[in-house]
């Protein structure tokens, strides 16, 4: 009895381990999950934006301190980016350097982080907002503190999360985003699975369901 008694008090502290394990392989799969997702997501914006994925991580680190939303810092660069090929006399009225030494296009990042510095420098609040404005388009007004600062924040932040290594490399990006169109291939498979089961359960259903409707009609 005494052996029994220990036998189950080894199995209920087991049974503790054992949920504890689960649980915690659970918060692992989910966070894996999101972060091969959050790489997916990554690589398909910075195709939108021209913005490099380095750039996108720091960016997307510092915007969650500075309360300024990635994708109003972003939006605001696709805006300026439209303006590049047809009017880059606005942005050398700032004194910013649109193109190198080649006559190429200079980096949407280095672009965008020389022209909010140029704007903070421009003394006249109203002045300021205006062109701004004109630049960044209605994403400027959430933009007003990144410019106010010259994006001295938003690059010390980039910077700190470039210092604690959590930036990850274009070639781990491109391995968690494969891992990630694995998983969404394998849920489009899921999903059909369980049609193909449901179809086939309400095939084996419909006799009982006519039978059923048939008595009520009677009755």
């Amino acid at each position: 009895q005494a052996v029994s008694q220990k036998a189950a008090e080894l199995a209920q502290k087991t049974r503790g381990l054992s949920t504890a394990a689960a649980g915690a392989l659970t918060a692992i799969g989910g966070l894996a999950y999101k972060t091969a997702q959050n790489a997916d997501e990554l690589n398909t914006m910075a195709k939108q934006t021209g913005f490099a994925t380095d750039e996108l991580q720091k960016m997307q680190y510092a915007s969650e301190r500075i309360d300024v939303s990635l994708e109003t810092i972003t939006g605001a660069a696709a805006k300026m980016t439209k303006q590049l090929g047809s009017n880059e006399d606005k942005f050398a009225s700032l004194g910013v350097a649109t193109r190198d030494v080649n006559g190429n296009f200079r980096s949407t990042s280095d672009i965008f982080y020389d022209t909010v510095a140029a704007l903070g420098n421009i003394e006249n609040e109203t002045e300021r907002d205006t062109v701004a404005m004109d630049i960044f388009g209605k994403s400027a007004n959430e933009l007003a503190g990144v410019i106010d600062d010259g994006g001295a924040a938003l690059r010390d932040f980039g910077k700190e999360a470039e210092d604690a290594g959590l930036i990850m490399s274009q070639d781990t990006l491109d391995s968690l985003n494969q891992v990630n169109d694995e998983i969404d291939r394998l849920k489009a498979q899921a999903a059909a699975s369980l049609a193909q089961a449901g179809a086939a359960a309400l095939k084996a259903l419909q006799p009982v369901l006519e039978k059923v409707i048939n008595g009520i009609s009677k009755i």
